[in-house]
């Protein structure tokens, strides 16, 4: 299976599961807590499971990484081919009924993400890329934005930030937004969007500007005139939250 199957498999897919999730969002089922704003319920498991099922008998050989594994399962990390899968990012919205998740599905192949597929049923909007091809949303080609800020990038801009975990991030390349942050977000919520993001043209990096890949779970994505002012305009919000908290220390 090339690159253009996977994602026209990954599309049909979460299509299905997001159909899925629609159906449950008034009734999400038994609620576990992971921590503070982190929830798994009875129907994210479903969705999950249809999403699985799926792949496993379309890709019999290759490797699958869910959010929502048993903790006691192996984890098919080094699979030449692996599947990643978040069945519902913005799973807390979810659990509340808020209207604001995704179902995400990403391909990496021999250690490159190559994939990403991230529906948002709610909206009925798919994106989707692939390496070397441009990112669509609905199969319209989307760019992020251009626009440069400068200086005037914090008075300006339109940026998305959240209180992890979080919804869907793909608004910055459909160039709904300039910017998007968050500190904690875990590598199979990121994985679509940020293949999807780099194919619209845009920027992710970590908090600091390094590698996304290797993120302690700070990711910041932007255009890549916007992505320096974003930068820099987040190391100045985190230098005063230290200078605050250092402060309250000392008295």
């Amino acid at each position: 299976m090339d690159d253009l199957e996977a994602r026209e498999l990954a599309k049909r897919i979460v299509f299905r599961a997001g159909r899925l999730a629609l159906a449950r969002i008034d009734r999400p089922g038994y609620l576990k807590w992971k921590g503070h704003r982190d929830v798994v319920s009875e129907a994210t498991l479903e969705v999950q499971e249809s999403i699985v099922t799926a792949l496993q008998k379309e890709c019999p050989g290759d490797g699958i990484l869910s959010e929502e594994g048993p903790e006691d399962e192996p984890l098919a990390v080094e699979a030449e081919r692996l599947w990643i899968v978040d069945p519902i990012c913005g799973s807390l919205n979810f659990a509340h009924g808020i209207p604001f998740f995704a179902v995400s599905i990403a391909l990496r192949v021999n250690g490159q993400l190559r994939v990403g597929v991230v529906h948002d049923p709610m909206r009925d909007e798919t994106y989707a890329a692939r390496i070397g091809d441009q990112a669509t949303l609905n199969d319209r080609a989307i760019n992020a934005r251009t626009v440069a800020l400068g200086p005037e990038f914090w008075e300006q801009a339109m940026v998305g930030a959240d209180l992890p975990p979080s919804g869907p991030r793909c608004y910055v390349a459909a160039g709904r937004l300039h910017a998007y942050w968050t500190f904690d977000a875990k590598p199979w919520e990121v994985a679509a969007a940020c293949v999807i993001l780099a194919q619209a043209g845009g920027m992710v990096s970590d908090a600091d500007g390094g590698s996304w890949l290797h993120s302690d779970g700070s990711y910041v994505a932007a255009n890549p005139a916007s992505h320096p002012w974003a930068l820099k305009s987040l190391k100045f919000v985190r230098d005063r939250d230290r200078e605050v908290q250092q402060a309250a220390k000392t008295n």
